[in-house]
């Protein structure tokens, strides 16, 4: 069995295509290359059953190498390679303690005294007054108070409906798809969670409801939360009154999902039981399928969606105002979203990190129509719900730039003859339909001929020497796929500057000593504006946007930027670090790269973030990039 550590060594390893140094791992997961490699000595071991080894690489690092093809596809499984006992845990780590302590807190019914923590944990009180410190910040998101009394113990106070929230957003665990884990059923019953989920999926068919996968996860969940409190006595104070006149489409499904459960269980579900079963079902989107649903703009998620369509006009120049699929789909998006955050119900997104990554303009996007929620509700609105706001960003801004795509009017040259020119301008009609409209098929000499005014591109099977005011692409007349990937560059081109273009000397900054995130970004706002580059308060634009959602990638580096571009021109600016820090609970940073995009960007946020994104997600480029001693050593890296 893999502890947790191994297991973020295991998967990292694997992502890798290169071998990677037990520094760049150690300082990913903050800790030392000691520990990294005697980590891995350990995998090293385990690794034979999956038929894989990992292998070192002198002067380069480790990797992984699969042996058996099949075997390693028969038996890995990235959700189960982690600890399935109790015992098996590994309480060294400070998280699995603070999990554990958690647990506990959560559970009981009478104070518990910290010497039980000593002797379960096998660690000092010293480090269980610090793990408790810990366990007290987690309560205050919640308004949980830890009580603690002399010769009785330490007992968790506070409201039992935050208190689920707490327990099933840090005590369960979900794998990739942000459904509950097999190690979870040590807490909650697996043969009860599997029925209520056949409840629901029942109900769910019954009334010819929407909803999705990861929102029956969640419904399911909280409902098998409730069995058990409502089981050991615990039951949840009143939430709303009058939540059960304003859902009554809500309360109906709750009364059939909760009449089935109690007849299963033998429980008797209360009143305000029934309301948090309600309040989960608005926090998903609950709709009749087929139904033609009218959102009035009067409507509380009509005006936040009003709202947004306005701010990205405004700010990021994207009109969807006439979108109607946009709108419908945000809308009905925002009425679950309003829910989820009025009542704190959680919401994971499996799809974070890659949306981060590969769609990192929809999401820039979504961050900043979030904003509209937040002063709507003055709550704050985190990064996995702003990613699945960006996923219909996403599908919106490939719709506008299908509608506003110009489509390439292209003369085919061929100097082979007629059945090598039509079977030329076949494959190309196939290929580029959407792209290209082919106006001519002709010889070179008879090139002269034609008006090349109103001609995008040339593709040509022989090179044309003069220059004739048209781009020019030399191919096969057997198109391979090198020929077809250089037309299409020259059907979509891009704007391949290098990096270093957009720095300077003068904003580089080399193995700096900072504590913390927030200092490195004043140091860095500040630098920018005594050179008169940015405002007064741009400072406080990068930390707004930062607040956000964090702008780390992993891979030790993190570009954050403001939350909307104020500057007169783009440009970059770097700071190295002589350690990492940490930028958020599961990654940490030495390279920070703040991005600064002009004032009315049209392409330039989407072409720089794609482009530091490819660059940065090299790890011997960052961990070069971390190394070098001048500004001159980084500008040379980034061209």
């Amino acid at each position: 069995m893999f502890t947790k550590r191994q297991k973020g060594i295991f998967l990292s390893l694997l992502k890798k295509k290169e071998p990677v140094s037990a520094e760049m791992i150690a300082k990913e997961i903050g800790v030392s290359d000691r520990t990294v490699r005697t980590e891995i000595k350990e995998l090293q071991t385990q690794c034979k059953s999956l038929g894989i080894s990992i292998e070192s690489f002198r002067g380069k690092g480790y990797k992984i190498i699969i042996n058996d093809n099949e075997l390693f596809e028969r038996e890995f499984n990235p959700d189960t390679i982690e600890t399935t006992g109790e015992e098996q845990v590994d309480y060294s780590e400070q998280n699995n303690r603070i999990t554990y302590i958690l647990k506990r807190l959560l559970l009981s019914r009478e104070p518990i005294k910290l010497e039980i923590f000593e002797e379960d944990l096998f660690v000092s009180k010293p480090k269980i007054y610090n793990d408790l410190k810990i366990v007290r910040k987690i309560l205050d998101r919640y308004k949980l108070k830890l009580i603690t009394r002399p010769h009785y113990g330490t007992i968790v106070a506070g409201n039992e409906y935050m208190k689920r929230l707490c327990f099933s957003n840090h005590i369960l665990s979900r794998n990739s798809n942000s459904n509950i884990d097999s190690s979870s059923f040590r807490v909650l019953d697996e043969g009860l969670f599997e029925k209520i989920k056949e409840i629901i999926i029942k109900k769910v068919n019954e009334y010819k409801i929407e909803i999705s996968d990861i929102s029956l996860e969640n419904l399911t969940t909280h409902i098998a939360i409730a069995c058990k409190r409502i089981e050991e006595g615990f039951v949840i104070e009143n939430l709303d009154h009058d939540i059960t006149g304003r859902y009554p489409f809500e309360k109906m499904v709750a009364i059939e999902i909760v009449g089935e459960t109690e007849a299963f269980t033998g429980l008797v579900f209360p009143e305000s039981e029934l309301n948090y079963i309600i309040v989960h079902l608005l926090g998903t989107k609950l709709l009749y399928k087929d139904a033609l649903i009218e959102f009035s703009e009067f409507d509380e998620s009509g005006y936040i969606v009003q709202s947004m369509l306005q701010r990205l006009h405004t700010e990021l120049n994207w009109d969807f105002r006439e979108d109607d699929e946009f709108i419908q789909a945000l809308t009905l998006h925002i009425r679950s979203a309003i829910n989820r955050l009025r009542y704190n119900l959680n919401i994971r997104n499996p799809l974070l990190n890659e949306i981060k990554t590969k769609y990192p303009i929809p999401f820039e996007g979504a961050a900043i129509a979030s904003k509209c929620i937040e002063e709507y509700l003055s709550l704050d609105v985190e990064e996995h719900e702003i990613a699945y706001i960006a996923l219909h960003i996403g599908v919106a801004l490939e719709r506008m730039k299908s509608r506003h795509k110009k489509i390439k009017r292209v003369i085919i040259v061929c100097a082979s003859g007629v059945g090598s020119a039509k079977l030329l301008y076949y494959r190309l009609h196939h290929l580029f339909k959407e792209e290209m409209n082919i106006i001519a098929s002709t010889n070179l000499y008879k090139l002269k001929e034609y008006d090349l005014s109103s001609i995008d591109l040339i593709i040509s099977t022989v090179p044309i020497k003069e220059d004739i005011g048209v781009p020019v692409q030399v191919v096969n007349t057997l198109l391979g796929e090198i020929d077809i990937n250089n037309i299409r560059e020259k059907l979509s081109p891009e704007n391949n500057g290098e990096a270093a273009k957009y720095l300077d000397e003068s904003r580089v900054f080399i193995h700096k000593s900072f504590d913390d995130k927030e200092t490195v970004i004043r140091f860095m706002c500040n630098e920018l504006y005594n050179q008169g580059l940015v405002p007064k308060d741009y400072v406080k634009l990068v930390l707004e946007r930062e607040a956000l959602a964090p702008t780390t990638f992993g891979n030790l580096i993190a570009i954050p930027h403001p939350l909307t571009p104020v500057t007169e021109e783009t440009f970059l600016t770097v700071c190295t670090l002589k350690y990492p820090i940490k930028w958020t609970e599961d990654h940490m940073v030495q390279f920070i790269c703040l991005l600064n995009i002009r004032k009315s960007p049209k392409d330039d946020l989407d072409h720089m973030y794609k482009k530091l994104i490819t660059l940065l997600e090299n790890e011997s480029i960052v961990r070069n990039l971390i190394k070098c001693n001048s500004a001159k050593e980084i500008l040379e890296i980034l061209k």
